[in-house]
């Protein structure tokens, strides 16, 4: 009976934790993303794009994949993206994907071992609605900050480029879907944005992007994590309150566009009392997790 009694909780625990893949990409070849867009709309003469990663094991690389076929299953970009001082604005874009509020996007992300010296890094995950797409446009610095119809950034790694802002180990970053009328049609962005870039310049250094999917919870569970953390209330006057089971590690508010936003959090709540009306992003990293979601300052 005890054996039955186990089973039928395994059951259980699978149906309610079971989760339908929308959109899966391990980039163990590159050459194989042939429905992706890549476009280096970074200033000066850029002598690298997207590559393939380059492996610590295979090749005495940077590091390894955090999963995959290979060691070098991951995807790269570096400070070659653009020349002498200038701004990185390298573009990686999905295929249409049909979406719908509580779908989990997510995707892992790290720059190099810490050294003697840092080079800050900074990525943005960005949305553009609808079927189609209308890319950033331009040359030289018009080009470098143009975003097209990717007009609202999802999560954002190191808005600040801090030296300390980046992982230097694979982490975990989450953002649920919410905001939509219903199922719709969107094409996401990852978007290497990095100023005063280049081999001459005092930022950017080496970024691997690996296990990028969109996923769909059974009956609304959006993630497992969620289970530990919730954000409240939402929407909110004075504080945002964040309850969670594991250690917080740190906390960034900004807005749509990807400006970071400076906030007080003493640990339980985020006090948005000085903040404008509007939407912004909260990002809430906790162990090799990093969860982003959506509140209204009313």
């Amino acid at each position: 009976m005890t054996k039955k009694l186990l089973f039928i909780a395994t059951l259980a625990f699978g149906f309610v934790n079971a989760q339908t893949t929308i959109f899966a990409e391990g980039f163990d070849d590159i050459t194989s993303l042939t429905t992706w867009t890549q476009l280096n709309k970074s200033t000066g003469t850029p002598l690298t794009g997207w590559f393939q990663g380059s492996s610590f094991t295979l090749d005495g690389g940077p590091f390894d994949a955090y999963e995959g076929a290979v060691e070098d299953s991951y995807i790269g970009a570096n400070y070659n993206n653009t020349s002498g001082a200038g701004t990185i604005s390298n573009w990686l874009i999905t295929p249409s994907l049909t979406v719908k509020n509580g779908d989990v996007v997510k995707f892992y992300t790290r720059t190099t071992d810490l050294g003697s010296t840092v080079y800050p890094d900074r990525l943005q995950l960005r949305a553009s609605i609808g079927a189609t797409f209308t890319p950033p446009t331009g040359t030289g610095a018009a080009g470098s900050t143009s975003v097209g119809s990717f007009s609202t950034v999802l999560i954002e790694v190191n808005p600040g480029l801090t030296t300390v802002g980046y992982p230097h180990d694979w982490t975990a970053y989450m953002y649920t879907v919410t905001g939509l009328p219903a199922e719709t049609a969107v094409n996401l962005a990852f978007r290497y944005f990095v100023t005063n870039a280049g081999p001459l310049g005092a930022n950017s250094d080496y970024i691997g992007i690996d296990s990028f999917s969109v996923t769909r919870p059974a009956l609304g569970v959006s993630d497992l994590s969620k289970n530990k953390l919730s954000v409240y209330p939402n929407p909110t006057s004075d504080y945002l309150k964040i309850n969670s089971s594991e250690k917080i590690s740190s906390v960034l508010v900004y807005d749509l566009s990807g400006k970071n936003i400076p906030v007080q959090f003493d640990g339980q709540a985020v006090n948005v009392q000085p903040l404008a009306k509007g939407t912004y992003m909260i990002s809430i990293k906790i162990g090799t997790e990093v969860n982003v979601q959506k509140f209204i300052k009313k």
